[in-house]
């Protein structure tokens, strides 16, 4: 079963850009996306070089269908 975590960080220029994190285990990332609403950029790591999760437990909780929503969005072409 899989956790979903999230975090943000302020763009200047750009506006508040979300990390997006896909968990198995306690830290192990599956899957992350970056995702910036303001101009919807969305950048998705289907694969990511970074498999383990720093502090997770300074992130806020996000869940499957946010995370799916957005994923599904990217892979349709939103850059």
């Amino acid at each position: 079963m899989y956790k979903y975590l999230k975090s943000g960080q302020v763009v200047p220029g750009k506006g508040t850009a979300w990390m997006l994190y896909e968990i198995e285990g306690e830290d192990t990332i599956v899957r992350m996306l970056t995702h910036i609403p303001e101009n919807n950029e969305i950048k998705l790591y289907p694969n990511p070089k970074m498999k383990k999760l720093f502090q997770p437990e300074r992130l806020e909780e996000s869940n499957k269908d946010e995370f799916e929503y957005i994923w599904g969005s990217g892979e349709s072409g939103s850059k």
